[in-house]
C-alpha cells in the first residue's frame, strides 16, 4: 500500500503525542493510531482501522488527539516511521509491553532505516513557546518528569540536562512562577514521586537565543516532603454539580459519544464517565500552573441519572445550556449543588449508586 499522509500533535512538552498514519491503494484504506508516551518511555496505545467510514476514522482520531490540547501538523513518512521506531524501541529497552497489534508495526521498529534524530524532530513535535512563564512551567514539568531528552534539547549544556530530583518520572501537580529579572525565575513546585509528595524551589536562568528559549542553569533548593491532604488543599477547586433525570440510557450514551468523540470515556461499574478537556493548554501560560486546570467538565451517566461537573460559572452556564438544547429528548433537570472539592469522580469510582447517600456518608 502507498503512504498517503501522517500527522502528529505538537504536544511533546505536555508529555504525550498522538500520531495518525494513513496508507491506501486502489481498493483499501488503512488508518493507524499511536499514542506516544514521552514520560512512560514508549507507546501505550495502538488502533488499526481497515476501510473505516469517514465518521469512524474521524471519531478515532478525535479519541486519540482531541484531549491533548495542541494543534496537529502533517509530517513525512520517514518522520512518522521514525517516531514509531523510536518509541517502540523504548518499550523494548525498558521492558514495557507493546500494545496489541505487533504484527503490523514490529517490522518498522526492527528494520526502518533513517538518518533522523530526535533532536531534529523537536521543532516539529513541540509547539513554539511564546513567553517566559510558559517556558518555565514546561521546563519545571520536564524536570520533575526526569525527561532528559527534552531537557537536553532546551539546555545549553548536557550536565544541566542530566540533573534530577525524582526517583522516577514524577508528576508536577502545581507550580508557582516568580520572576526575578534578567532571565532568572523561581519555580515553587509541588510534585508526586514514587515515594510520596514533595515541595521544592527550582531556580532557572534562561535566555532567548535564535528565537528559542534555552536553559543556562538550574538550581534546586528547599526540597521537603508534604502530606497528601496538603497537596489536596493546593490543587482542589470548587465543583458545580448539575443533576438530570435520564431516559433511554443506551441511546443517550451512544449519541453523546458520537457527538463528542474528543472526550475521554471510561466504563465503570455503575455507568459511563466522560471527561472533557480544554482544546488548548493555555493553563501552562499562567503564573500558577495546576495540573487539573485543563479540565472543562465531567459527565457521569448512570441508568436513570446524568451528573455534570463544571469548575467555573461561565463553563457551567455554557455546558448546561448546550446539554439541554441538544439532549432535551433524554434529560430533564433535577437538582444543582456546589462542593468545595471534586465529588463526581469520587462518586463514580466508589461504585455507589445513590449520590445523596454518598455525599452524606
Amino acid at each position: 500500500m502507498n503512504f498517503e499522509y501522517a500527522k502528529i500533535t505538537r504536544s511533546r512538552l505536555m508529555g504525550s503525542m498522538g500520531l495518525v498514519i494513513k496508507h491506501s491503494d486502489d481498493e483499501n484504506e488503512v488508518f493507524e493510531y499511536f499514542l506516544l508516551d514521552c514520560e512512560g518511555l514508549g507507546f501505550c496505545d495502538y488502533v488499526r482501522l481497515e476501510n473505516p467510514t469517514k465518521e469512524e476514522a474521524y471519531m478515532e482520531e478525535e479519541r486519540l488527539m482531541g484531549g491533548l490540547g495542541e494543534n496537529r501538523v502533517f509530517i513525512s513518512e520517514d518522520r512518522a516511521l521514525f517516531l514509531v521506531q523510536y518509541f517502540g524501541r523504548k518499550n523494548i529497552e525498558y521492558g514495557k509491553p507493546l500494545p496489541e497489534g505487533e504484527e503490523y508495526y514490529m517490522d518498522i521498529i526492527e528494520n526502518h532505516k533513517t538518518e533522523l534524530t530526535m533532536e531534529e524532530m523537536f521543532p516539529i513535535i513541540c509547539r513554539k513557546v511564546t513567553n517566559e512563564v510558559e517556558f518555565i512551567n514546561f521546563m519545571t514539568m520536564r524536570f520533575v518528569a526526569w525527561d532528559r531528552k527534552a531537557l537536553r534539547y532546551f539546555c545549553k549544556n548536557e550536565e544541566t540536562a542530566y540533573m534530577h530530583i525524582t526517583n522516577i518520572n514524577g508528576t508536577l501537580l502545581k507550580n508557582t512562577v516568580y520572576e526575578k529579572g534578567n532571565g532568572k525565575y523561581i519555580s515553587k513546585a509541588i510534585y508526586e514521586d514514587n515515594d510520596g509528595y514533595y515541595i521544592c524551589k527550582i531556580a532557572f536562568n534562561i535566555e532567548l537565543a535564535d528565537d528559542e528559549y534555552k536553559i543556562k542553569s538550574i538550581f534546586v533548593t528547599d526540597k521537603q516532603p508534604i502530606y497528601d491532604f496538603q497537596v489536596f488543599d493546593e490543587i482542589s477547586k470548587n465543583e458545580f454539580v448539575d443533576i438530570y433525570n435520564l431516559e433511554k440510557y443506551d441511546e443517550f450514551v451512544d449519541r453523546f459519544y458520537r457527538d463528542n468523540p474528543f472526550m475521554m470515556r471510561s466504563h465503570l461499574d455503575e455507568g459511563v464517565f466522560f471527561t472533557r478537556f480544554n482544546f488548548n493548554n493555555n493553563h501552562v501560560k499562567e503564573n500558577v500552573y495546576i495540573i487539573n486546570n485543563d479540565l472543562k467538565a465531567v459527565y457521569y451517566v448512570m441508568e436513570d441519572k446524568l451528573y455534570v461537573g463544571t469548575y467555573s460559572k461561565r463553563d457551567r452556564d455554557y455546558i448546561n445550556k448546550l446539554l439541554v438544547a441538544n439532549y432535551k429528548d433524554y434529560i430533564t433537570f433535577d437538582d444543582a449543588m456546589c462542593f468545595e472539592q471534586n465529588v463526581i469522580y469520587d462518586f463514580a469510582e466508589s461504585g455507589c449508586d445513590d449520590f445523596n447517600y454518598f455525599i452524606e456518608d
